[in-house]
């Protein structure tokens, strides 16, 4: 940025409307991003599924068993899912946003670019049997907060938050911007997180049941403006961390957070005869 008044200037302009016009560019990227994911459904499930149908080359150097007292009835299998959407997104995003360049940013989310209009970071998440379907733990870099500034080095911050869970209150900072400028143009940071979610029919016959779309509400959105997190009950719950954790970790909630718009969290189904069908969470 040139000067602590052009940034000051573009924060104030994106929350000006309260909000509504970078929810506007959230659920329409969210649109596009569902889009691309049922094109390329039935392809995503055929090459999710082959990792099974290939375990002879790969069997005797299976991933390691993680967590307390694995039981060893399935194979870790977040790098399956994770390259197979990581593959199909990169390989397509230019043909879904205009403008797009591969920025370089130091942390975020697996998945990061910059197009006409927003930086956008999206994170896939496999999640099996054993995992919650219903929430997505963030670590800080993966939250954009209020993006303050502080006033002599120019450096963006962003204020510390409360996650309120049903025994507890833990504060959490988020350390993604809500928005960047380059080149003179303001970009909001959008959040995405894909949740590939599996089924175990046996030690490696694992494959895709859906996947679910989730668009995190904007920092500028959910600590300030309309503040989502204080309006949205039970929307920001404490991570898995132990108290002693410096970073902690915060629990994105999806019921609530697709009760308050419903295209925050979309799905995509396959039926029997394996054709992707896609449709809100509630």
């Amino acid at each position: 940025m040139d000067t602590i008044k052009e940034y000051m200037d573009a924060r104030d302009l994106l929350i000006a409307d309260g909000g509504v016009s970078l929810i506007e560019l959230e659920e329409q990227t969210t649109h596009t991003l569902s889009k691309l994911l049922l094109n390329n459904a039935v392809k995503i499930k055929q090459d999710f599924d082959k990792t099974s149908d290939l375990n002879s080359y790969w069997e005797r150097y299976a991933p390691i068993q993680r967590g307390h007292k694995p039981r060893g009835e399935a194979f870790p299998w977040g790098e399956v899912g994770e390259k197979v959407i990581e593959g199909y997104l990169y390989s397509q995003i230019a043909s879904y946003f205009d403008d797009v360049r591969f920025v370089g940013a130091p942390y975020g989310h697996d998945i990061r670019f910059t197009c006409r209009n927003a930086f956008i970071h999206i994170d896939a998440k496999s999640t099996g049997p054993n995992d919650n379907p219903n929430e997505v733990v963030s670590s800080p870099n993966q939250v954009t907060g209020n993006g303050m500034i502080e006033e002599g080095s120019k450096l963006v911050y962003n204020d510390l938050v409360n996650m309120t869970g049903p025994k507890m209150t833990r504060q959490f900072r988020p350390e993604l911007p809500p928005f960047y400028i380059i080149d003179g143009k303001v970009l909001p940071t959008l959040t995405f997180y894909i949740k590939i979610v599996y089924e175990v029919h046996s030690l490696g016959q694992q494959p895709l049941k859906c996947l679910e779309l989730i668009s995190v509400p904007n920092g500028l959105i959910l600590f300030d403006g309309p503040n989502l997190s204080q309006r949205i009950p039970g929307l920001l719950t404490p991570g898995k961390d132990e108290v002693h954790v410096e970073r902690k970790r915060t629990r994105i909630k999806l019921d609530p957070l697709a009760k308050f718009q419903s295209w925050r969290c979309q799905k995509i189904d396959y039926s029997s005869d394996g054709q992707p069908v896609l449709k809100p969470r509630m």
